[in-house]
């Protein structure tokens, strides 16, 4: 059985996806992401276009990204096009690749888990899986609560008319 972090999955060319992904493995986006994403491995194939933030431990770059990129190792390929802000700890930069937005060197540890929450400090890797289910269940449960009160609040304002 292989490990999580040697799952793989690939986005085709003709598939547009709107929302966020995690994944403790590998991604290979060919088609476009209108959302955040996270992993450990990321590859953006050429016709790949991700609109929004990226966080990965490896990303490597060959199509678009129109938002930041925090990454502990980042290659951005010759034809990679990056309209936002790069953070890293390794760069790698073809001849052609094209960067608009600032970047930043960092020492210290990325923090690439920003998605799905906490880091497991104890086996230094990285908290996806239920730490991204824990925060995802915690926002619906605060919004379904504001959502409650909201609703008690109208009710009372009516019932006061």
């Amino acid at each position: 059985m292989k490990s999580q972090n040697e799952t793989f999955a690939v986005l085709a060319p003709n598939l547009v996806v709107s929302g966020n992904l995690v994944s403790e493995g590998n991604i290979h986006i060919d088609g476009t992401v209108e959302g955040d994403v996270q992993t450990v491995n990321l590859t953006i194939g050429p016709t790949g276009i991700v609109k929004g933030r990226v966080f990965g431990r490896e990303v490597k770059v060959s199509g678009r990204v129109e938002g930041s990129i925090t990454a502990c190792e980042m290659v951005l390929e010759e034809s990679a096009v990056i309209e936002g802000d790069i953070n890293y700890q390794s760069l790698s930069v073809s001849r052609g690749a094209r960067m608009n937005g600032n970047c930043q060197f960092s020492e210290s540890e990325l923090d690439i888990t920003v998605l799905s929450g906490k880091k497991d400090k104890s086996a230094g890797a990285l908290a996806f899986g239920d730490a991204a289910m824990d925060a995802v269940s915690d926002s619906q449960k605060e919004t379904g609560a504001s959502k409650t009160t909201a609703s008690a609040a109208r009710t009372a304002a009516k019932t006061s008319a």
